[in-house]
């Protein structure tokens, strides 16, 4: 009974599937339409000077992977949005986007406007 419930729970609720996003971004607010953007070009240059960013040569040319010792994580470009972002972090990863963020003059936030690091 508990499986079957779980299927029909799975399959009208998008919460099950859904993860967390971490974004980087100068908005207030990482989803508003208006306010200043990080361009390809600031991107472009900002990964030039990182080694540990590099193009995902499997997918589009806004998909990266940053690759910390022996952990690797995606990052991806939204053009539309003017920021980057990535899926369910680790807490390495947290510490790698808050150091990118400051790097673009930006602020890593969480899907619900929270800030990284967080204010104490």
């Amino acid at each position: 009974m508990r499986v079957i419930a779980f299927f029909i729970l799975a399959l009208t609720s998008s919460a099950v599937f859904a993860g967390y996003d971490l974004h980087i971004t100068r908005k207030a607010f990482w989803a508003d339409e208006d306010g200043p953007t990080i361009s390809i070009s600031d991107w472009e240059k900002y990964i030039a000077q990182d080694p540990q960013i590099t193009l995902d040569t499997k997918n589009t040319k806004n998909d990266f992977l940053v690759t910390l010792g022996t952990e690797t994580f995606p990052i991806w470009f939204n053009p539309t949005l003017g920021e980057l972002y990535t899926k369910n972090p680790s807490d390495d990863a947290i510490k790698k986007m808050i150091d990118v963020a400051s790097r673009l003059g930006a602020n890593a936030q969480g899907d619900d406007g929270e800030l990284y690091p967080p204010a104490p």
